[in-house]
């Protein structure tokens, strides 16, 4: 191991609505609990400053998926740390595994991300189809998936993470929706470090639905450039997402996410979030979803 990098134990719980998160018929740890954990990391192992507040995020990476066990009660990870100054510190969650003749253990990383003291003292100005004159209209759409089909057929997870509500709206330039931020383990100490990890994950899943839509794969996210927090979403309460399309290479696509309050003020603006096929081909969209294109 790099000897700037240094290695800490964590004992990560996982709680029962965790077991609604599901991919190809098995649980994985959601990539939004595991930037909380690595963000509550940063003050329980008092790696920085107590004033610093992990809401500026750069160069995250969903390396491999973390597969839980239908019983499992918890997870013993590591947290690798790689401090850059007073200001920066990359961090990642990995887990140990045996090879398969269990001769040979190995690290899997699953999620990276540097996070940075670096603040916005103000949100920027949202582009004019976001601003809160527009932020309950998508006058683009031109497909509209309600909830019950998304999360039977396209996003199959339990109803723990049934982020969306109400019905997804498409077009080419977007997707529109409006999330719940679910409730959180109430024994989860980590709840409050980043806000919801909902409504993100809901975003997540509107951009995997446009996917199927206009480019006919099953697109999961992978990572992101940089992510924003002005202001923490609240369990229970709704927000706006508008899922913005920037450009796509080799089966790679590639969004904008911003989140909004009720009141159209921005909480949250995720840029390069990098999504693809990860099934290898093997999970492919209805023949409904595309219905009309060309």
């Amino acid at each position: 191991m790099d000897r700037s990098v240094t290695q800490v134990p964590l004992t990560i719980a996982v709680y029962p609505h965790f077991m609604d998160h599901c991919f190809a018929g098995k649980v994985v740890f959601p990539a939004v609990e595991a930037l909380k954990v690595l963000a509550g990391s940063i003050k329980e192992l008092n790696i920085l400053t107590s004033a610093f507040v992990p809401r500026y995020m750069t160069e995250v990476r969903f390396n491999k998926f973390l597969v839980l066990e239908p019983d499992q009660k918890n997870i013993k990870a590591l947290c690798n740390i790689r401090r850059t100054d007073d200001t920066r510190i990359s961090l990642s969650l990995a887990t140990r595994f045996s090879t398969k003749q269990g001769a040979i253990t190995r690290i899997k990383e699953h999620c990276t991300v540097t996070f940075s003291a670096k603040t916005q003292k103000s949100p920027p100005d949202l582009p004019p189809n976001l601003s809160s004159d527009h932020v309950h209209e998508c006058s683009e759409s031109v497909f509209s998936v309600d909830v019950g089909s998304i999360y039977r057929e396209l996003v199959p997870f339990g109803p723990a993470f049934h982020s969306i509500k109400d019905e997804l709206r498409l077009s080419r330039s977007h997707a529109c929706a409006t999330l719940q931020a679910m409730p959180d383990d109430p024994n989860d100490p980590f709840k409050t470090v980043l806000g919801s990890g909902f409504p993100l994950d809901g975003a997540f899943h509107a951009g995997c639905v446009w996917s199927q839509r206009f480019f006919g794969i099953v697109a999961f996210p992978i990572g992101f450039e940089k992510r924003v927090i002005y202001k923490p979403t609240v369990e229970h309460k709704n927000y706006t997402a508008r899922v913005i399309p920037q450009y796509q290479t080799q089966g790679t696509l590639v969004f904008d996410i911003w989140i909004m309050d009720d009141q159209g003020e921005l909480c949250e603006a995720v840029s390069g979030v990098i999504m693809r096929d990860v099934s290898g081909g093997s999970i492919t969209p209805p023949r409904w979803i595309r219905k009309g294109i060309q």
